[in-house]
């Protein structure tokens, strides 16, 4: 962005299966907020990716990019139908 890099939290509705897991196309869960809602602006990457941490629990080890999501909702989707899926995840 040109005003620097900014955290957006976008939270949708869970309503994709094994044939559409298409992230983008994911329902808003609060139609104020469709394009997400913005917690954090920094002019630094690495600030940024930390008030991400801080402010929505992300665990940067687990932080996949746009491209990849879909393919992480489809494992995560197979691993919950499968059952073995932790606690913890």
């Amino acid at each position: 962005m040109k005003r620097g890099y900014e955290v957006t939290l976008h939270v949708v509705e869970d309503a994709g299966s094994e044939t559409f897991c298409d992230l983008l196309e994911f329902p808003p869960l609060d139609p104020d907020h469709e394009f997400g809602r913005t917690l954090a602006v920094a002019d630094d990457a690495a600030v940024a990716m930390a008030e991400a941490e801080c402010r929505t629990g992300a665990a940067r080890h687990r932080w996949v990019n746009a491209g990849m999501a879909g393919d992480e909702y489809l494992d995560y989707l197979r691993e919950r139908r499968s059952g073995s899926m932790t606690a913890q995840e």
